[in-house]
């Protein structure tokens, strides 16, 4: 049995490069074919699906917005993924390639 290709999942590759601005308030990653994304800490954090925030949204208690946050932690999750840390002191979010190129396209 085939499967045609636009039913295949894309497998996202690792960016070239990944840091922290300066100020620390936004992830900058480049890309394999160049392009820069520059995701903000706020949009980071209110994207984390962690099972922590995925209650929190179903209690209704997840904050509409995250201001004035930093990036404390970049840490590799296999060759798939990101762990950030942030300066509200939450740590658990996993954000894969795949989350990230979709947020940079927002």
């Amino acid at each position: 049995m085939s499967v045609a290709p636009s039913k295949l999942a894309r497998i996202d590759v690792a960016p070239a490069r990944i840091g922290v601005s300066a100020d620390l308030d936004a992830l900058e990653l480049v890309l394999d074919h160049g392009e820069q994304l520059r995701l903000p800490a706020g949009a980071l954090r209110a994207a984390c699906r962690c099972a922590f925030c995925v209650r929190a949204r179903i209690d209704g208690v997840f904050p509409e917005r995250f201001d004035g946050l930093a990036i404390t932690g970049v840490a590799p999750i296999g060759g798939y993924a990101v762990n950030l840390a942030f300066s509200d002191g939450h740590n658990r979010g996993i954000y894969p390639w795949s989350l990230l190129r979709a947020l940079g396209d927002e």
